[in-house]
């Protein structure tokens, strides 16, 4: 059996999304726990050290140790410093700091031997920065790992799993791990305020570059409606930061209501903020703007800025431009315990955005796999849906009213991960805080046209 299939791609879905049993279970099941292909046994000790991580005491060694010699077993089928170096790690981890070494010394000497050692020049230095912190000359490690950053300065996430790395490696040697923060990406940001400042109000707009300047993100993420997000996301441009704008209706929609029938001088910044952004998400298909679409659409970017953050090794911090009466109290983003930074600004001009919003909630449907049948619920908030679920049965939840056509689709064309999500349920149960991170598993067609799906790691 080959070892690169749908089976062991599934199988590593399931170890990203956090079930760590269930991917392994499902790697013995398929016959590639004695496997001698290269791809069998690299698969088996990422699944091994993740086993290792959750035992404890003489287990936790034990496992440790099987994943390193998984390892070290494909590297002998195929040398390669990835498994090699993976092998040194694992070692440490085991308690046998002798080997650990040894390997590493090993993948230092194969490095410099073969050129082609290593998928991209950036992961070649990375590895050596690897086996020299192994080696613990951590000074020179510090400066591999820089140089090597400096090769590949946009490959956040291959930065971010390397970040991962040093860190088990520093913390299981009860070293401090401060000096990684250097290194790692400017945080991500989530924006918002209020509309009534006026389009030329300098004072706004040096206190809302004061604070982003304090901040120094590299991603944010917000809508754009006339004033303060406008602003902001002005702000984040002119820093050379990515901005991603995350609006509640379609954009034709969202430029009148939020931008012209406020204040017609926002509209040339709103098309070159849209023309400038990194991405463009409209959350809702909804005809019109809502009460329920722009609550949907601000824990949706919360929830992306946070996912931002996990995933590049990083942190998220939100940004408030609201009047000094005004309380963070029921603020999603504060209720969490995430950083949170207010600004100050008095709206000084009246408008009027058109006819009063649509009132109303964000609404979830589940679908819930229980003995072969599914069961379909609605609710009216993220924490009531994925409360839902129950132990050993698989779930999906979707935003919408939908009758449950996109959970049971996602649930039926999904990666068996025990509990999925599209993508607003997925980012905005982030956003409350109800998972520590999410995993994306692909693109799949529901009735109402491609759905992203995640699973939520708990």
């Amino acid at each position: 059996m080959s070892s690169d299939t749908p089976v062991t791609r599934q199988i590593l879905s399931l170890a990203r999304s956090g079930a760590t049993q269930r991917a392994w279970e499902a790697f013995v099941a398929a016959g590639l726990e004695h496997s001698d292909e290269v791809s069998a046994l690299t698969l088996k000790g990422r699944l091994l050290k993740d086993r290792a991580r959750s035992a404890i005491g003489a287990d936790q060694a034990q496992l440790y140790g099987k994943a390193g010699d998984a390892y070290r077993q494909a590297a002998r089928i195929k040398i390669d410093s990835y498994p090699l170096v993976n092998a040194a790690a694992l070692a440490l981890f085991a308690g046998d700091g002798a080997s650990a070494e040894a390997i590493a010394r090993d993948v230092l000497t194969l490095i410099d031997a073969d050129p082609a050692q290593g998928e991209t020049p950036y992961w070649r230095e990375a590895t050596r920065a690897e086996a020299l912190l192994l080696l613990a000359r951590g000074n020179e490690g510090k400066d591999s790992l820089t140089a090597a950053m400096r090769l590949a300065p946009q490959a956040w996430e291959d930065h971010a799993a390397t970040l991962r790395q040093f860190a088990l490696i520093l913390q299981h040697r009860g070293q401090d791990t401060a000096w990684l923060d250097a290194l790692r990406p400017a945080p991500s940001l989530h924006f918002s305020g209020i509309l009534g400042i006026a389009a030329h109000d300098t004072n706004a707009v040096a206190a809302i570059n004061d604070a982003i300047e304090a901040i120094n993100p590299g991603f944010g993420y917000g809508a754009l409606a006339a004033g303060a997000d406008i602003i902001a996301a002005e702000a984040l441009i002119a820093r050379g930061a990515e901005l991603h704008v995350v609006l509640p209706c379609a954009l034709d929609i969202f430029r009148i209501r939020s931008v012209a029938m406020v204040d017609a001088d926002w509209l040339p910044r709103f098309d070159t903020l849209i023309a400038s952004a990194t991405t463009l998400t409209c959350c809702s298909i909804e005809a019109e703007l809502s009460e329920a679409a722009i609550i949907l659409a601000s824990q949706v970017a919360m929830g992306m800025a946070i996912d931002q953050s996990v995933r590049l090794e990083s942190h998220a911090v939100a940004l408030r431009v609201f009047p000094a009466q005004r309380s963070v109290d029921d603020d999603v983003w504060h209720a969490t315990g995430r950083a949170l930074q207010v600004v100050t600004v008095e709206p000084q001009v009246q408008f009027s955005s058109g006819p009063a919003l649509t009132s109303g909630v964000v609404n979830f449907t589940c679908a819930r796999e229980s003995q072969n049948a599914i069961q379909i619920e609605s609710f009216a908030s993220i924490g009531a849906a994925l409360a839902f679920a129950e132990r050993g049965d698989r779930m999906a939840c979707d935003c919408g009213n939908n009758h449950g056509e996109v959970a049971t689709a996602m649930l039926q064309g999904a990666p068996h991960a025990p509990l999925i999500a599209s993508h607003n349920a997925a980012m905005i149960a982030l956003a409350n805080g109800l998972c520590r991170a999410v995993e994306p598993l692909g693109e799949m067609l529901a009735p109402h046209g491609p759905v992203v799906v995640y699973a939520l790691m708990n």
